[in-house]
């Protein structure tokens, strides 16, 4: 677990933590800078949201932003679920995962397909 606050500046067009935040990876399938990344979003969400559907929003919207993907629905998109207690289940690319605990709140961001499944197929 680490302390975030005035000792580790966090950079997003020079936006400062308001307050201090503690972080935990709890599972990662992402190279060390993807987690760096994610982590920094994370923490600038949560210090700017309070509801929990905008700070996912805000994940989800700035990670698509810093790995945009091609377009192609075959290559995938990010996704991004937030709360405190919840069961999740999911299909990732390969290195595209992390599940995070920061301050309270439990954070998962992933990447898959838009549709596991073939249209029309069952």
């Amino acid at each position: 677990m680490a302390l975030v606050g005035d000792e580790a500046p966090v950079v997003e067009q020079g936006y400062q933590l308001q307050s201090q935040h503690y972080y935990k990876i709890v599972t990662s399938y992402m190279p060390e800078s993807f987690e760096q990344d994610a982590i920094q979003i994370a923490l600038v969400a949560v210090d700017k949201y309070r509801q929990l559907k905008d700070i996912a929003f805000y994940i989800k919207h700035e990670y698509d932003k810093k790995y945009p993907g091609s377009g192609k629905a075959t290559e995938g998109v990010y996704h991004c679920i937030v709360g405190k207690s919840f069961a999740s289940s999911v299909s990732h690319e390969t290195r595209q995962f992390i599940h995070m605990k920061v301050d309270t709140y439990h954070v998962i961001l992933w990447k898959s397909k838009d549709t596991p499944f073939t249209p029309g197929g069952e």
